[in-house]
């Protein structure tokens, strides 16, 4: 066998070896309709993230994969003793009651309210300054992180996000 074909002899065999009997190769005209594909699609969750930072800041490293395909109507339930336990560390004056208002993570949204964040989220709300606030306070060493302003700005119709950086 001259050298060449002993060379790739074992990617042509990997090659064979990953196709079996049950595939075939479908040409554009006999794909399935890409509606009918996304209607039979099984979804798995693989992260969430409803208030921002709650995984992050709360949520021990060892319990995240968990936290995030669980679902968020048993997060008090499951969660609080972490977030209080955060809370706690850092000195919050009512741990509990904040745990209380942070779980479940989800973006509570009120439509008979005008609050801001904690009721629904705005593009521009500066979330993670909103947090850091709840969590510590008066302290304004800890209480922003910032980050006052995007490096681009919002466009005035729809999609409001400025397009990526090149």
């Amino acid at each position: 066998m001259p050298l060449s074909i002993r060379r790739f002899a074992p990617l042509a065999i990997l090659v064979v070896a990953a196709c079996s009997d049950s595939e075939s190769i479908t040409s554009p005209a006999t794909e399935v309709d890409p509606e009918l594909r996304f209607q039979q699609a099984q979804f798995i969750q693989i992260d969430r993230m409803g208030l921002p930072a709650v995984a992050t800041v709360f949520i021990p490293s060892s319990k995240k994969d968990a936290y995030n395909t669980a679902e968020p109507a048993n997060d008090r339930a499951v969660y609080s003793g972490d977030v209080i336990g955060v809370l706690t560390a850092f000195g919050h004056p009512n741990p509990s009651g904040l745990a209380a208002a942070l779980l479940p993570d989800i973006i509570p949204f009120d439509t008979r309210s005008t609050a801001g964040f904690l009721n629904g989220r705005q593009l521009a709300d500066d979330v993670i300054t909103a947090e850091l606030g709840l969590i510590f306070g008066a302290n304004a060493a800890l209480n922003d992180d910032h980050v006052d302003q995007n490096d681009m700005p919002f466009r005035s119709q729809f999609p409001y996000l400025a397009g990526p950086h090149r």
